[in-house]
């Protein structure tokens, strides 16, 4: 099998599970403090990518072969994304993070330039702008309607961008630090390990200062299931599949792949969980994705 077909597949694998990441998360957080239930799927897909490296390749691989404070930032970068996402996707509705999450490719270069040096392709100025309209139409659409009015629509967009730059930095330092011949189920295992110490310690300060409250350990057997679905496909293996592509494809590739996410969102919102999405989420949606086609043709131009 070709490497790019490999990046493919694991692209097209991780975004399919991303995008059905997005309104699980949503159900699981009308059942758990958005600062909780990121430990808890971490946890389950702790214990289960350790299970599948051990077997496959032996018990030592369980160690990291680069130095601690790498694996620390890495597993920062994770956390913070989780957090950032989660409150994000805790403070406005699901369809509209899926608009904003559209946008990725324009964070990603903007992450990339600052990380790499890496040049903003052509057209990345007209993209910003298509992409931020097309956000700004699907918040709007949200604020008319009064969706989540009552938990207030303010910063929870820009926690959702913050996340995805997050992210980002994490999938590009993961290629970078780690030996090339290093498994992606291995650093992928590691990272998610050095994770949870992070997790647990934002959920300890936000519940000294208020912001998260009473862990919930009986939440019924339809969360626990859908928390069982998000911390095994959601976020073990679409993980591994993402850090496949990048490693195959590049994370310029990941930005473009992403676009996909609010697509399979969407579609499977309504399919198993009977969400309808606002006539201007999905205008919003439209023209965020007309900003990304447009820097891609401006590349082909180019």
């Amino acid at each position: 099998m070709s490497s790019s077909l490999i990046g493919t597949l694991g692209y097209l694998s991780a975004c399919l599970l991303f995008g059905l990441n997005l309104p699980l998360s949503a159900e699981l957080l009308r059942h758990f403090d958005p600062f909780w239930v990121s430990p808890l799927r971490y946890v389950v897909a702790a214990r289960l990518l350790g299970t599948m490296v051990a077997v496959s390749a032996g018990p030592r691989q369980l160690r990291s072969p680069i130095p601690l404070w790498r694996v620390a930032t890495l597993s920062l970068c994770v956390a913070a994304f989780l957090v950032l996402y989660n409150l994000g996707l805790y403070r406005t509705h699901a369809m509209t993070v899926a608009a904003i999450s559209a946008g990725s490719p324009v964070y990603v270069a903007v992450v990339s330039r600052l990380m790499t040096g890496a040049r903003l392709e052509r057209g990345f100025w007209g993209a910003t702008v298509l992409t931020l309209v097309g956000a700004g139409i699907a918040i709007w659409g949200q604020a008319r309607a009064g969706i989540g009015s009552a938990l207030s629509l303010q910063g929870g967009e820009l926690l959702v961008v913050l996340g995805i730059c997050s992210w980002t930095a994490y999938s590009i330092l993961a290629q970078r630090w780690f030996e090339p011949g290093t498994p992606q189920l291995r650093r992928t295992f590691l990272t998610t390990v050095g994770a949870l110490p992070w997790l647990l310690l934002f959920w300890a300060l936000a519940r000294v200062v208020g912001l998260a409250g009473e862990p919930n350990l009986a939440p019924g057997p339809v969360p626990l299931l859908q928390l069982l679905i998000a911390a095994v496909f959601c976020t073990a293996l679409a993980t591994v599949g993402w850090n496949t592509g990048v490693n195959r494809l590049g994370i310029q590739s990941g930005g473009l792949w992403q676009n996909t996410v609010p697509v399979f969102a969407v579609l499977i919102a309504m399919l198993l969980f009977d969400v309808q999405p606002l006539a201007e989420q999905l205008i919003g949606g439209a023209v965020v994705l007309a900003g990304v086609l447009y820097m891609q043709w401006q590349r082909v131009r180019a």
